[in-house]
């Protein structure tokens, strides 16, 4: 039985998510905007003490996993 079928599409979405949230930072991030009323209109880059670069690719993982 290959892997592809032995999971279900939930287990598949739930491992995504869970890498996803497995950096501090990208909690932090969902954090901070979770405590928005409406969109984000600041510079997350000002907040956290990383480069822009590296926000960029935290931002991405969470975008890719949905």
């Amino acid at each position: 039985m290959s892997a592809i079928k032995l999971f279900s599409e939930e287990q598949k979405k739930a491992a995504r998510y869970a890498k996803a949230m497995a950096h501090p930072v990208r909690m932090y991030v969902l954090e901070l905007l979770s405590k928005q009323s409406c969109c984000y209109s600041g510079d997350l880059s000002e907040v956290l003490p990383i480069a822009k670069s590296t926000l960029s690719q935290h931002l991405k993982e969470l975008k890719n996993a949905g």
